[in-house]
């Protein structure tokens, strides 16, 4: 059901910015941004979905819309490079599971005390 809605909300994005192709220079940076935002909304979810539910991590990422489509152009201009860009899947994932665990910040309930580590290591 998410595939199939992030590939909707693809087609939409991209048909809004089609009728700026035809502005000289405009129409690439109106599909960078588009791109870079849908990267960005993307990979992030994924990637967060990893640690939390669907809801929780739509709602990260509206809280951090700022820094995940900033994490998108980084992904976008990763995509503009030849042969490279066969690696985005790669990249972007591990990006954003790393921004995700930046964003979330310490996280009390991984840590086990160190008490425990001791007696486990006896």
């Amino acid at each position: 059901i998410e595939g199939l809605k992030a590939a909707g909300l693809t087609i939409l994005v991209y048909l809004v910015a089609l009728p700026f192709v035809f502005l000289a220079g405009a129409g690439f940076v109106i599909f960078f941004l588009a791109t870079a935002w849908l990267l960005g909304r993307e990979y992030f979810e994924l990637a967060a979905m990893r640690f939390r539910p669907p809801a929780e991590a739509k709602a990260m990422r509206r809280e951090n819309a700022v820094t995940v489509f900033t994490a998108g152009l980084i992904i976008a201009a990763f995509v503009t490079i030849p042969i490279v860009n066969l690696a985005t899947p790669l990249f972007g994932m591990a990006f954003m599971v790393h921004l995700h665990k930046r964003l979330s910040g310490p996280r009390p309930e991984l840590i086990e005390p160190s008490s425990e580590r001791r007696l486990r290591s006896l």
